[in-house]
């Protein structure tokens, strides 16, 4: 008697847990594991770097120990300096203007959380890098904080980042639609963070202002920039 009740209690319990993994939702083995696809992702990251060339984003990824403003990515006013945590020294602080939000009015200081340049220690600088360079900077752990893509893919999605698609008023935004840029990184990232093949950096171009702005930085060391955008 025992033992049919055991068997039938083993029936049971079998039967219980083979209805449970039946409602289990079905995830398909491609949305599980992105198959890494090096051309796919190449031309994602390509498709990524006009908009880390833009003003909005290269003025504090550009050379110089300070930060650059305008589309002309001229000297930012008032001596602005990094400092040795990227947000300014002593009375001059990024946080002195810039709140975390823009101010409203034409060419007030605009502002998003956390506001200010890279450190000194990771200046993540792209100035002047081909496309291949841009790609293996961002993905290397020992000049990008530590970060995997897909931290990059995350940091992307911080309100400092998007602030490039809302700057305030009297600056040009970022042409290339938000949501194209986001999609693109993820599909970098997700298909393997392969970098394009190398072509040259863009020039400078002719712009005087442009010319004048990259002349004040002299024969200063390479280092990022600081807070106006």
């Amino acid at each position: 008697m025992n033992t049919t009740r055991m068997i039938f209690r083993a029936i049971f319990i079998a039967v219980a847990l083979f209805s449970a993994l039946l409602s289990l939702p079905v995830v398909p083995a491609a949305a599980q594991v992105a198959p890494h696809d090096d051309a796919a992702a190449a031309a994602a990251f390509e498709a990524l770097v006009p908009v880390l060339r833009h003003p909005r984003c290269i003025n504090c990824h550009s050379t110089g120990d300070f930060p650059r403003q305008g589309d002309d990515s001229h000297r930012h006013t008032m001596r602005v300096h990094r400092g040795p945590d990227g947000h300014g020294i002593n009375a001059v602080k990024c946080s002195t203007c810039h709140q975390d939000h823009n101010l409203v009015g034409l060419h007030t200081p605009p502002g998003a959380p956390d506001w200010g340049l890279p450190s000194p220690a990771i200046p993540m600088i792209w100035e002047g890098l081909t496309e291949r360079q841009l790609c293996e900077l961002l993905k290397d752990p020992d000049r990008n904080g530590h970060r995997t893509p897909e931290q990059i893919v995350e940091h992307m999605h911080t309100p400092l980042v998007l602030w490039g698609w809302t700057p305030g008023e009297g600056r040009t935004p970022i042409p290339t639609p938000q949501d194209k840029f986001l999609s693109n990184v993820q599909e970098w990232a997700a298909k393997g963070a392969a970098c394009p093949v190398t072509t040259p950096p863009p020039p400078l171009g002719n712009n005087p202002r442009a010319k004048r702005a990259r002349a004040e930085q002299g024969t200063s060391p390479i280092r990022p920039n600081e807070a106006g955008k």
